[in-house]
């Protein structure tokens, strides 16, 4: 793993700033959360865990409520912004960093490095675009998995007496309070920024590589009821550009990175196509960044219908409406039904099977999924079924979930302020 401290500051002059601000973009490491075993047999205690993680993070959700009425400012407006986002590759002394892979024979999850207090601590988080909320874990929680936040130790540590606590249909939870401190994700800090200060864990919570997770969605989904941290960037004018991005690796190897403020040429090939995101699936209010789609199809078949797509860095697989996903599976020559001998949802297929092309269309483009993603493994040692990483799994809204299955096919880069997702293809 490559060290905490190991990020570069990439900053950059807004020449069209009349105050000749200066501005910053950064690229963080990232490690990989899996669905299969070491030996790439399918795993259906981690895919039980996986769909608990959805249905918390979706099944419930009322969109009626918002958690978060902070007023975002209009940076359109503002005279040094500059559209076009930053391509890190213009300044050769910008700094690289791969975010971590966890691999257990399938690509799990991806994590990367953030620091907190006064003096620093640094620490790990999972980087997630379906959530909104910071939480880190305190050296005061005996099993939380580390590094922890030693809070007693931060002189800008603030905690309030309101409670936090996320809560999983596995049994799995994580609570403590509302908190404030100094946070900084590779040279970017945002001070008085608001998280969950985790004071007891059980369950899945315990069994992580890395210690914290930092939401990347918006405000309106923020049960602290603070403001996100990338916001906070975008609201103080911190960024070269108001966009993240991503590049996924496979198989635990290097080179998976979030690039905060910018994009990275190097990563992708051709050119990002952008599309607006659906608020009015989420009656008005943007919680998620979920865009429109036409649907998947096999092979250039008929289409399983709509739906508006939530591209969710910590989502491992796809889930689509229950309907959908029946409607793919039945052009897959030799799939099956897998809710008799798996659970609800799930699809097997041959292992033999040469597949045809899945796709998923946004706008009036295709894009495809790698085979070798959409394969989860066998369904035990030496069967010649595998299952099939698209799981039926119906929310509020009609959602679909679309993880990094998908990701690691597509560069990702999203825009805060034209409120886009683009993708170009993955090198």
């Amino acid at each position: 793993m490559l060290s905490l401290t190991a990020l570069l500051l990439a900053s950059i002059l807004v020449s069209a700033s009349p105050f000749q601000q200066k501005r910053s973009a950064i690229v963080v490491p990232l490690p990989a959360r899996a669905v299969h075993s070491a030996n790439k047999v399918f795993d259906p205690e981690a895919a039980k865990r996986e769909r608990s993680r959805v249905y918390a993070k979706y099944g419930g959700k009322n969109f009626g409520q918002t958690f978060n009425a902070t007023v975002v400012r209009p940076i359109e407006a503002r005279s040094e912004y500059n559209s076009a986002p930053f391509d890190i590759q213009r300044r050769a002394t910008s700094g690289k960093v791969p975010l971590v892979d966890v691999f257990h024979s399938t690509d799990s999850y991806y994590y990367g490095p953030l620091s907190v207090g006064t003096p620093t601590q640094n620490t790990t988080v999972d980087f997630d675009t379906g959530s909104s909320d910071l939480w880190l874990p305190l050296s005061t929680c005996s099993r939380c998995p580390g590094p922890k936040f030693r809070s007693s130790s931060s002189s800008t540590y603030r905690v309030s007496g309101t409670a936090f606590s996320i809560q999983y249909g596995d049994g799995s939870s994580a609570k403590g309070k509302v908190a404030t401190d100094t946070v900084t994700v590779g040279g970017l800090t945002v001070a008085k920024q608001g998280f969950g200060a985790v004071t007891k864990e059980t369950g899945n919570f315990l069994k992580g590589s890395n210690a914290g997770l930092l939401g990347l969605g918006f405000p309106a989904n923020a049960e602290t009821g603070k403001t996100p941290f990338f916001v906070n960037l975008v609201n103080n004018g911190t960024l070269a550009s108001n966009v993240f991005s991503f590049y996924l690796s496979r198989h635990g190897g290097s080179g998976s990175e979030l690039c905060i403020g910018c994009t990275n040429s190097a990563k992708y090939t051709g050119s990002i196509a952008y599309h607006a995101l659906d608020p009015a699936t989420t009656r008005g209010t943007q919680y998620y960044w979920n865009i429109k789609s036409g649907g998947f199809s096999y092979n250039g078949g008929s289409s399983t219908g709509s739906f508006s797509a939530v591209i969710d860095s910590g989502t491992t697989a796809i889930y689509i409406p229950s309907a959908a996903a029946k409607k793919l599976y039945a052009s897959i020559p030799g799939a099956k039904d897998a809710s008799s001998i798996l659970e609800a949802g799930l699809y097997t297929y041959p292992c033999s099977s040469s597949l045809g092309a899945i796709t998923i269309t946004f706008g009036s483009t295709k894009y495809a999924i790698n085979p070798a993603d959409f394969n989860l493994g066998p369904v035990s040692s030496g069967s010649s079924s595998c299952v099939g990483g698209i799981i039926g799994h119906d929310v509020v809204g009609g959602l679909a979930i679309i993880g990094d299955e998908f990701l690691k096919n597509w560069y990702s880069v999203f825009n805060y302020d034209t409120k886009t997702v683009g993708f170009a293809k993955a090198i």
